[in-house]
C-alpha cells in the first residue's frame, strides 16, 4: 500500500504549530473564546492547504537513472532469492516477473506521466515477491517445520503466480495507457491470493 506522503505530514505539523501559536497570542491579548477559536481554525485550514502545495516536491518521484536502477536492483533481489531454490516452477515464475519488470520500465519511459502509479506498483509487488521468497527459503532450510511452515511452502507457488498475474495486468495496462487505482488493485490481490505483507514478516520485522 502507499505510505502517507510526506507533504501531508509536514503540512499538518506546520498547521498545528500555527494554530497553537495564534491561539495563545489571541488568548494573551484577551480576544473572546469564539473568535480566538474561529480565526485560528480558518487560517490553519489555509496554512494546511498551502503547506500541501509547498511541500509537494517532497513526494514527487522522477523517472531517472537512479529510480530505474533501484527497481532493477529490487528485481535482482527477487531473482537471487529464486536462484536459492531448487523449484523449477518458482524460478520460471520469477524469470517472467523479471522480464515483465523490464517491459514495464520500457513502457514507462514512453509514458512518463504514469511514474507515480508504476512506482507504487513496484514498491508493493517487487517487495512482497522478495519477502515471499525470502521466507520460503528460510523455512525450507529449517530442520523442523511446523504445520504453518508446510502450508506456506506448499502455497508459495500460488502466491507467486498471483504476483505474476498482477505483473501481466500491469504490463497490459501500460501498453493500453490505462491507469487503475493501485490501492484497490492491491486489496484485490491480497483477497484473491490469500497473502499480504504481514504474512511474510520474518523475525517480527520486514526483511
Amino acid at each position: 500500500m502507499r505510505q502517507i506522503q510526506k507533504r501531508y505530514i509536514y503540512a499538518a505539523i506546520l498547521a498545528s504549530i500555527f494554530f497553537i501559536v495564534l491561539y495563545v497570542v489571541l488568548t494573551i491579548i484577551g480576544i473572546n473564546l469564539v473568535v480566538r477559536i474561529l480565526i485560528p481554525v480558518i487560517l490553519t485550514i489555509g496554512i494546511y492547504i498551502g503547506g500541501i502545495f509547498f511541500f509537494r516536491k517532497e513526494d514527487v518521484r522522477e523517472l531517472n537513472g537512479e529510480s530505474i536502477n533501484n527497481y532493477y536492483y529490487l528485481a535482482s533481489k527477487v531473482n537471487n532469492e529464486a536462484n536459492r531454490t531448487e523449484d523449477k516452477d518458482i524460478k520460471e515464475i520469477t524469470e517472467e516477473i523479471s522480464k515483465l519488470t523490464d517491459s514495464i520500465l520500457v513502457s514507462l519511459s514512453q509514458r512518463p506521466k504514469k511514474v507515480e502509479y508504476t512506482f507504487d506498483f513496484f514498491d508493493y509487488y517487487l517487495d512482497i515477491s522478495y519477502k515471499i521468497l525470502y521466507k520460503y527459503n528460510l523455512i525450507k532450510n529449517k530442520e523442523e517445520k511446523t504445520k504453518d511452515d508446510k502450508e506456506f511452502i506448499s502455497s508459495t507457488k500460488k502466491y507467486l503466480e498471483n504476483v505474476l498475474e498482477a505483473f501481466r495486468k500491469q504490463a497490459k495496462n501500460m501498453q493500453e495507457a490505462k491507469m487503475l487505482d493501485i490501492d484497490t488493485e492491491i486489496k484485490i490481490f491480497e483477497k484473491t491470493s490469500g497473502i499480504n505483507k504481514e504474512d511474510v514478516m520474518v523475525g517480527g520485522k520486514d526483511e
